[in-house]
């Protein structure tokens, strides 16, 4: 039997624990070049908040930077949700914070004892390996309302990975201690925490983004570490030392400069590995 079987409206429709994430339009796919770019159109021809993209396999994902993002058939949750915040335009890029949070949350609150933190600015690692890819995408509906398609991959089931990604990515199968390992998460539930903890998270984003910014920097595998800023033109090395009120990284560089680090322009990485 596959992760998760066919999955279907009205499975969503009896106990979803939420007022509008996942309860808009449902579109469930086999197979899907990209979650993302399936919803995106969807949202230009007027799918409402809330609306979610799923598929059991995704042969083109994207990631951050161009990045591509392996989606194994039956080990991995992948989905994309439609997003219409009611925030300043400068605020949007933070909605991917938002979704961080959400991830941790639900990651907890469904596989105790794992304890997921957050690498700057859109990856949920586990024990310094990476376990779930977030990319946002801003578009635009049919009367030219701004949304944000949320992409989201939560390596779930898989016992190995390939050799190319082997000391940088984990799964929450392969993060489990051992007396719970041959416990498989279920995706539906772990789905319905996650759009539940994104509601909560969005609510604090429209609220005040300053209490976002600090429930993640409380989460950060990030601040406070020493950590390598690979540019296109530039890399330097310092300590990430906080966050900004757009999410933009701290970094202290070597001379003693504190330099503004955009999620747009750099890869950041520990000295030491990945984080």
């Amino acid at each position: 039997m596959s992760l998760f079987d066919r999955i279907t409206p009205e499975q969503w429709a009896c106990g979803l624990p939420t007022g509008w994430a996942g309860k808009g339009l449902l579109d469930y796919h086999e197979q899907l070049p990209s979650t993302n770019s399936r919803l995106k159109e969807l949202a230009k021809q007027g799918a409402p908040e809330g609306s979610l993209c799923i598929c059991h396999s995704q042969t083109a994902g994207r990631g951050r930077l161009q990045r591509s993002w392996l989606s194994a058939a039956g080990e991995t949750l992948t989905f994309s949700l439609l997003l219409k915040p009611s925030i300043a335009p400068e605020h949007f890029p933070l909605c991917t914070f938002a979704a961080a949070l959400a991830v941790c949350d639900a990651v907890r609150q469904l596989c105790p004892p794992l304890e997921p933190l957050i690498k700057w600015p859109n990856d949920i690692v586990l024990e310094g390996k990476k376990c779930t890819g977030i990319l946002s995408e801003l578009v635009y509906d049919p009367a030219g309302n701004p949304c944000v398609v949320m992409g989201v991959g939560i390596n779930v089931a898989q016992h190995s990975f390939p050799e190319e990604i082997a000391r940088t990515a984990t799964s929450l199968v392969m993060a489990m201690p051992e007396s719970g390992s041959a416990i498989t998460p279920s995706p539906l539930p772990l789905l319905a925490a996650f759009l539940e903890s994104m509601e909560a998270s969005m609510d604090m984003l429209s609220r005040d983004p300053a209490l976002l910014l600090a429930a993640c920097a409380e989460r950060s595998a990030t601040l406070k570490r020493r950590v390598n800023v690979i540019g296109r033109e530039e890399n330097f090395t310092g300590t990430a030392e906080a966050m900004d009120e757009t999410g933009a990284l701290l970094v202290r560089d070597e001379s003693g400069s504190l330099r503004r680090v955009l999620s747009g322009d750099v890869s950041v990485r520990g000295l030491m590995g990945y984080i």
